[in-house]
């Protein structure tokens, strides 16, 4: 209940309603972040915990280096990055498409190497999303409402001028094993941060979540050692670390 109360402090006193936009947003390292709904507000603390324990923890971004953020969200890594790292490269793909929007205001705060693309990245030619109030509950379903475009991931490199990936950061609710099967050439990408979502089949929402393994294979095969986490929070410790660095 206290902790309820705190969130809630949090929205009242820090979330605040941007008239131009028709979004909510609030401030993070001099930055404004762009959000739906004021419940969507992450503490700084949290924040930073991502950051610091998953996101970043293996390899931290640095001058002018590529990353490539699959399911990028409203983008809070992004600005915890360009925090410490201004010049960094952030290409950031988020294909929900008011979450789209809101990424894009929050990315006119930073530099102009910080891009949005809004595609699902796949060989199909049509994909649906049903609009929900919670972007990690959207989902590709037959009878979804609203029709995303859809890009195969070389025309995707070709189309932002990508040769090169220090860092692949994945977050794509169960399509990480197909979309790692549809790469033809890994020697791009040095290094992956994926989230698996393992927790998920063992809540019984699918073994379409189940990918660990699949994923680490693949990793592996392509000549990548793997890092785990171990913290002893079931989501969490499904996010893998792959690097081709000795």
């Amino acid at each position: 209940m206290l902790k309820s109360i705190k969130k809630r402090y949090n929205w009242i006193t820090k979330v605040r309603f941007d008239k131009q936009t028709g979004f909510f947003n609030y401030e993070r390292f001099g930055k404004k972040i762009f959000i739906r709904y004021p419940r969507h507000f992450l503490p700084e603390k949290e924040n930073k915990w991502l950051c610091e324990k998953i996101f970043f923890h293996y390899y931290l971004p640095k001058n002018n280096e590529q990353v490539v953020d699959l399911g990028a969200g409203y983008g809070e890594e992004a600005v915890y990055l360009n925090n410490l790292s201004p010049d960094v490269k952030y290409l950031a793909v988020e294909a929900q498409p008011v979450i789209y929007e809101c990424i894009s205001n929050t990315f006119r705060g930073l530099n102009s190497e910080s891009i949005v693309s809004p595609f699902v990245i796949s060989p199909q030619k049509d994909i649906k999303f049903i609009s929900q109030y919670s972007y990690a509950s959207v989902g590709s379903i037959p009878e979804g409402y609203i029709e995303i475009p859809t890009i195969k991931w070389d025309d995707f490199l070709q189309r932002y001028n990508i040769n090169n990936i220090d860092l692949l950061k994945m977050n794509i609710e169960g399509g990480e094993k197909p979309f790692l099967e549809s790469i033809t050439d890994f020697s791009i990408i040095k290094r992956f941060v994926i989230s698996c979502h393992d927790f998920r089949a063992n809540n019984n929402e699918g073994e379409f979540y189940r990918t660990k393994d699949r994923v680490i294979a693949i990793l592996e095969k392509n000549g990548y050692k793997i890092k785990i986490f171990n913290y002893g929070i079931n989501w969490s410790d499904d996010w893998i670390f792959a690097s081709k660095d000795t």
